[in-house]
């Protein structure tokens, strides 16, 4: 890959991730906030985020950084939550544009450095991503080759992570049925479809609210070992605003050491604060958070949170390698800021 980038015609022309452009600038409109205190930033200015969706309970951590002081404490003057949705722009675009930071999944991330984005992936809230391929229980898809003959519906942002599925799983994609959908499962309920590509702690709790009997299987536990919710920055803010990047992080950590202590607060403050003008269900988005927190645990002792191992990396890579994304882990990844942040705060690790 070439060491020079050239951004104006990367925005430009757009990029294509598997069937999503990356587009050039658009205009954003976001509230920037100073948190719920006084503390006065030490020159970072805003900590502005990009988020992967509208704001629901998956950003919680960010709601807390902002509302208990985290980023303004480790320096910044303020913070910027931009939603993203169906009509946003697309993340990467954003972070090289206008945001110091966004909250990604690693395919995506991979098709644009690949095709020469200068952006690194430097933590993930969750262990495992929150993909999975839903069924009714009267007819569970329970395992890969369960999908052979079927009908599954997959919204057109998921198509680039389910065809990077097939191929990692070795899996002959001419005998599954893949439909387009808009976003929405029900179909599934009816008949019309066999599964859906979706989100455990989304759209399955969704129809289980609604009384639909849903199995779920996880596409990090049947072969596919992605970590998901990645943060992404430029590598100019790595190469020459480290300190930046690690008070970001260190901001972002005690948020999420926040929603996991307490689900029912972070499920409070989604509902009623950050996403009141979504009209969010109380009850689902509790369950959501849940669901989230689970996928952020490794079940080990003091574990580190927004990092993970180089052989986690390294099983990332490969698993996209299938999909026709030929990178190396320090193409895509850099978490020394990271690592760097727990080296210096051991007691951000969970006790």
């Amino acid at each position: 890959m070439s060491s020079q980038f050239d951004r104006r015609k990367f925005l430009t022309r757009g990029l294509t991730l598997g069937g999503i452009a990356v587009a050039g600038p658009t205009i954003l409109t976001a509230c920037v906030s100073s948190g719920s205190g006084t503390t006065t930033g030490n020159g970072f200015g805003v900590a502005s985020l990009r988020l992967a969706w509208i704001k629901n309970t998956e950003f919680a951590g960010s709601y807390f950084a902002d509302k208990n002081d985290y980023y303004s404490q480790a320096g910044f003057s303020g913070s910027e939550l931009i939603p993203g949705g169906p009509t946003a722009p697309p993340i990467e675009s954003d972070v090289l544009t206008r945001t110091f930071a966004g909250v990604s999944q690693v395919p995506i991330v991979a098709s644009a450095v690949a095709q020469g984005a200068p952006l690194k992936i430097i933590g993930a809230a969750y262990q495992r991503y929150a993909g999975c391929v839903m069924s009714m229980a009267s007819k569970p898809i329970e395992t890969p080759t369960d999908l052979y003959g079927k009908t599954i519906g997959c919204a057109s942002s998921s198509e680039p992570v389910w065809r990077n599925f097939i191929a990692a799983l070795g899996l002959d994609n001419s005998r599954i049925n893949t439909v387009p959908v808009q976003g929405n499962p029900i179909g599934m309920t009816a008949g019309e479809i066999d599964g859906y590509l979706g989100y455990v702690n989304d759209q399955a709790i969704e129809l289980r609210d609604k009384g639909f009997d849903v199995h779920t299987m996880l596409l990090a536990d049947v072969g596919f070992p992605l970590v998901g919710q990645t943060y992404i920055t430029t590598q100019d803010n790595i190469a020459n605003h480290r300190d930046k990047v690690k008070a970001f992080l260190k901001a972002e950590i005690r948020g999420w050491k926040d929603v996991l202590a307490n689900p029912q607060l972070a499920t409070d403050i989604t509902v009623n604060e950050y996403g009141k003008n979504l009209s969010l269900d109380p009850k689902t988005t509790l369950a959501s958070c849940i669901a989230g927190n689970d996928l952020i645990r490794n079940g080990q002792a003091g574990q580190q949170i927004l990092t993970f191992s180089d052989e986690t990396a390294a099983a990332n890579i490969k698993a996209i390698a299938a999909g026709g994304l030929h990178l190396s882990v320090d193409d895509l990844f850099e978490l020394g800021p990271i690592r760097e942040v727990y080296q210096e705060n051991p007691d951000l690790a969970l006790s």
